[in-house]
C-alpha cells in the first residue's frame, strides 16, 4: 500500500526548504510496517528529488494533477484538496527551522484516529 506526501509545507519548510521535526523517523516507520512512501509536489520535481537526496531519504517524487502508477491509501497534505486520491490527511503546515509544524505521528497516519479530525474521506 502507498501514502504519498506533499512536500512543501508538509516534508520541507514552505520558506527555508528544511525538514519537519520527525518527519525522517515517520517516513522510516511507514516503511518498516510495510507501507511504500512516495512524494508530489506542485514545484520542481527535480529540486525536491535533490532534496531528498540530501536529506537521507529515499523516493521518487511524482508531480502533482497527474496521473500517478499506484494508487495511495492516503494523501498526507498541509493543504488535501478533493482531487486527492484515496483518503486526504491534513497536517499543520511546517513554515520554517524557527515555526516548525507539529511532528506527524504514525500511529494517528495509520489509522489510531482515523474518522478524526484530520481525515477527509471520499
Amino acid at each position: 500500500m502507498h501514502i504519498i506526501f506533499d512536500l512543501s509545507g508538509t516534508v520541507f519548510g514552505a520558506f527555508d526548504l528544511s525538514l519537519r521535526p520527525g518527519i525522517r523517523d515517520t517516513i522510516e516507520a511507514l516503511r518498516a510496517a510495510g507501507y511504500r512512501v512516495e512524494f508530489w509536489t506542485n514545484g520542481s520535481k527535480e529540486q525536491y528529488q535533490d532534496l531528498l537526496k540530501v536529506a537521507g531519504i529515499d523516493g521518487t517524487v511524482f508531480p502533482k494533477r497527474t496521473a500517478l502508477p499506484f494508487m495511495p491509501v492516503v494523501c498526507v497534505d498541509d493543504e488535501p484538496e478533493e482531487w486527492m486520491p484515496g483518503s486526504r490527511y491534513k497536517v499543520d503546515i511546517h513554515l520554517a527551522h524557527d515555526m516548525p509544524g507539529a511532528p506527524i505521528l504514525v500511529a494517528e497516519l495509520l489509522g489510531a484516529t482515523a474518522g478524526g479530525r484530520n481525515f477527509y474521506w471520499d
